[in-house]
């Protein structure tokens, strides 16, 4: 267990959660590398695959791929309108607390568009009627499906109502396809293989599952992430008593997490990454001044970062061609040599995941 500082430094922080987020860490395959993370953000499927493949060193895509192909993990909206990565089970957990509550958030927002329980029922059976038998289809011939029954997808119909049914728990985003992925009745698809506990431990496993992929953070950090009232994270701090440690400034973290060493110097991290996103305050992690080279502009969406030691010191692109892939890192200030050697170090690894060789640069 790490030593409890009495204030933490900014440092001291990226560190603990660079050794949470279990980046660059190798010994866990992509399914278990998500299942300690309780849920990894996954708006973007090749973003996601990446998100998966930089907690799991020496996997390749075709690894994380395998464990969407054969029902280990799926994509849903657990919290958050948010899409994210889960093991079935621990999405089926999540949803147990916050789906009610999403739903009663959504329903002006059906109403505008003109789907009452009528309409939502229509497409509850079309997709039933359509995946079962272990059937899938990408999101497009879903929507002709519902299109047959009389629902007009578009105008966002379709898309709202593929989240409704998603956190009925009905339907997921399961196997790749050609192009995305296709989508599946959740328990056909993957079967639940345990019952979903009362409230109290459900709140237990969800804080020690935020905790133990993110930690140290606060009790504002996991409200923020979750979307649970700030009494239900208090609820979950009681329930999970001596195996969540309270630190210094208000910061929780699991009582056995692990030490701050063998973590590698830098990082490619994609966009939408949970060393970002999984915090309220992101400032240990994001220096203020360069928040809107990471997000630009104000359509929500996060850039991949360059990270070195827990630091996001830029953003980077990749150009795959028909040899190789480009890797370029853009640098909020220019980088020394120690930093350039170790994302030139990360790009590799990032080559090795794609299968290809790399060429990286800094712009």
């Amino acid at each position: 267990m790490s030593t409890v500082p009495a204030r933490w430094t900014p440092a001291g922080l990226r560190a603990e959660r660079m050794a949470a987020q279990g980046i660059g860490v190798p010994g866990l395959p992509p399914a278990a590398a998500v299942e300690r993370m309780l849920a990894v953000q996954g708006q973007d499927l090749g973003q996601a695959l990446w998100a998966i493949g930089v907690r799991s060193p020496g996997a390749t895509r075709d690894d994380v791929r395998a464990a969407f192909d054969r029902g280990a993990l799926v994509r849903s909206w657990p919290m958050r309108d948010t899409l994210h990565a889960m093991r079935p089970d621990d999405l089926r957990l999540v949803l147990s607390l916050t789906a009610e509550r999403t739903i009663r958030s959504i329903a002006r927002r059906a109403a505008q568009l003109g789907i009452d329980d009528t309409v939502t029922a229509t497409a509850r059976a079309a997709t039933v009627g359509a995946l079962s038998g272990g059937r899938s289809l990408v999101r497009d011939e879903l929507f002709a499906v519902h299109r047959a029954a009389g629902i007009d997808p578009t105008g966002g119909r379709g898309y709202h109502l593929l989240l409704r049914l998603a956190l009925e728990g009905l339907l997921a985003w399961g196997p790749t396809a050609r192009v995305g992925q296709g989508i599946v009745l959740l328990d056909e698809w993957a079967p639940p293989t345990e019952d979903v506990p009362d409230r109290d431990e459900a709140l237990r496993r969800v804080l020690t599952g935020y905790l133990r992929g993110r930690g140290p953070a606060t009790e504002a950090d996991a409200a923020s992430w979750t979307k649970l009232p700030l009494g239900d994270v208090r609820r979950a701090r009681a329930a999970a008593g001596d195996t969540v440690e309270d630190l210094s400034d208000g910061l929780l973290a699991l009582a056995d997490r692990p030490g701050v060493g063998g973590v590698p110097t830098g990082h490619l991290l994609p966009g939408f990454d949970e060393y970002l996103l999984g915090y309220a305050d992101r400032s240990a992690q994001l220096d203020t001044a360069h928040a809107d080279r990471v997000v630009p502009g104000a359509n929500g969406v996060f850039l991949p970062m360059a990270v070195v030691r827990g630091r996001v010191v830029g953003t980077w692109t990749r150009t795959e061609r028909s040899r190789d892939v480009r890797v370029t890192v853009t640098p909020f200030e220019p980088l020394d040599a120690a930093a350039t050697r170790a994302l030139d170090a990360a790009a590799g690894r990032f080559g090795a995941f794609l299968g290809a060789p790399v060429t990286f640069s800094v712009a």
